[in-house]
């Protein structure tokens, strides 16, 4: 008769745990949407070293946007533009400049994805003219990318130098 009880919580026990499940919280996304996101952010450092401006502008959706700073000579008052906007201004900065003056290093990302949306902040190292010779600086980039089918394109990027280390 000793048994009875305990059978009883094994009883109880498993209608109970009939009734659970298990929710699978894993973001959405894939090894192969991760890879193709690096990618994007990889060409679009490399497209912008090269100053390859239609290869840049290959990897943004058609509204999107760029806000930061540009580059110097640049006007600093506008907070957004759309990405041929900012095209054009970094092209006429870099206008006369040796092209080893100018450079775009990822040095690291974290990515976060969810569904067809995906985010990467990025650690760059931008080479720039100056007046007394190429500066280097470091840089942190946030691009928003959204999925265009198989493929991957940027809505955004927002832009900044960090400041500069004594």
């Amino acid at each position: 008769m000793t048994f009875r009880p305990l059978a009883a919580v094994w009883a109880a026990g498993l209608a109970l745990s009939a009734g659970c499940r298990l929710e699978d919280h894993t973001p959405a996304g894939t090894r192969h949407d991760e890879d193709a996101i690096q990618h994007v952010v990889n060409e679009y450092a490399r497209h912008l070293s090269e100053r390859d401006w239609s290869g840049v502008r290959s990897l943004f959706w058609d509204g999107g946007g760029y806000a930061g700073f540009i580059a110097p000579g640049v006007p600093r008052g506008l907070a957004a533009v759309p990405i041929d906007s900012a095209l054009a201004g970094l092209n006429r900065a870099l206008l006369g400049s040796e092209p080893s003056d100018y450079d775009v290093r990822i040095v690291r990302t974290d990515l976060r994805q969810e569904g067809d949306l995906a985010a990467v902040w990025a650690s760059t190292r931008r080479r720039v003219p100056g007046a007394g010779g190429p500066t280097e600086r470091d840089w942190v980039e946030h691009l928003v990318l959204r999925r265009a089918g198989d493929d991957w394109r940027i809505l955004s990027v927002a832009a900044t130098p960090w400041p500069r280390r004594h």
